[in-house]
């Protein structure tokens, strides 16, 4: 899979975390949006992110869980996130 994020990008957030505007922790969980688009609803009682099979109009997700790319730190480029492992702990 092809980076995103490259030099000029890698350098902002490097800016950002040497002023203290977010800490490099801050990227080690996916954002919302990230959630919304890869198949996932929050769960109002819990707050935790639930694999949606169908929504409410009917519709399946597009990708499959093992299709679901791992989300990486950009900054460190460690794997932090992993579908697979979130959904055997839920």
């Amino acid at each position: 899979m092809q980076r995103i994020f490259n030099g000029s990008a890698k350098r902002t957030l490097q800016k950002m975390v040497d002023k203290g505007l977010m800490k490099v922790s801050d990227l080690d969980t996916p954002s919302e949006g990230w959630f919304i688009a890869m198949g996932y609803d929050r769960d109002k009682e819990t707050g935790k992110w639930k694999r949606l099979l169908r929504t409410k109009c009917g519709a399946t997700p597009s990708l499959r869980l093992e299709q679901i790319p791992k989300w990486t730190n950009t900054l460190t480029g460690k794997v932090t996130f992993d579908p697979v492992e979130y959904e055997k702990q839920n």
